[in-house]
């Protein structure tokens, strides 16, 4: 059976900045938490992952507010991992001018067809996952934590996360609503 060690990873500074009116003063440590205890996971079982299946730009280049993923990516690449971009940067640009335009001109049309895009890009997130990962294999996937995938019953999926990040947003997001509602 193939396995994949499902990682929704933690949002960046900029992805925090884009849904929050402001960064949270926690978010430091809270990032630091999250990628070490990946970390830790991961490097228990480093020499046992063959694939790496990331976003576009995540490895070799680290980016100050991608340095914890891209540690993590880099350690398992130096363990003999294979890196795999599974998300196709196409179809991610689609998906966030989409995104974008839901805000700008909300209305059903314009969400179907963002839902339609994400479904796309989650197939081919897919499609690359079944293609390369083999029976007997271990893959680890780290994706956007809004992005929400479904995998086939042909993998046994370990989800891998001290908290789930889109549970973090969603507390930030109504201890800023109580704050400026008082």
């Amino acid at each position: 059976m193939k396995t994949l060690l499902y990682v929704p990873r933690m949002f960046t500074r900029d992805e925090l900045q884009a849904l929050l009116p402001e960064v949270p003063d926690d978010f430091p440590r809270t990032n630091n938490e999250f990628w070490t205890y990946v970390s830790d996971r991961l490097r228990a079982v480093a020499g046992q992952i063959r694939w790496v299946y990331t976003e576009p730009d995540v490895y070799p280049s680290a980016a100050a507010a991608r340095d914890s993923i891209a540690a993590v990516v880099a350690g398992l690449v130096a363990a003999g991992s294979k890196l795999q971009v599974a998300v196709d940067p196409l179809l991610l640009a689609e998906a966030e001018a989409w995104r974008d335009l839901t805000r700008t001109s909300p209305s059903p049309v314009v969400h179907e067809l963002y839902d339609d895009s994400v479904r796309e890009l989650c197939r081919h997130v897919v499609a690359v996952v079944e293609r390369t990962l083999k029976d007997g294999e271990t893959g680890v996937l780290l994706l956007h934590p809004l992005l929400s995938i479904s995998l086939p019953d042909t993998l046994r999926v370990i989800k891998l996360l001290p908290f789930d990040p889109q549970d973090y947003l969603a507390r930030q997001r109504v201890l800023l609503t109580r704050r400026t509602a008082t």
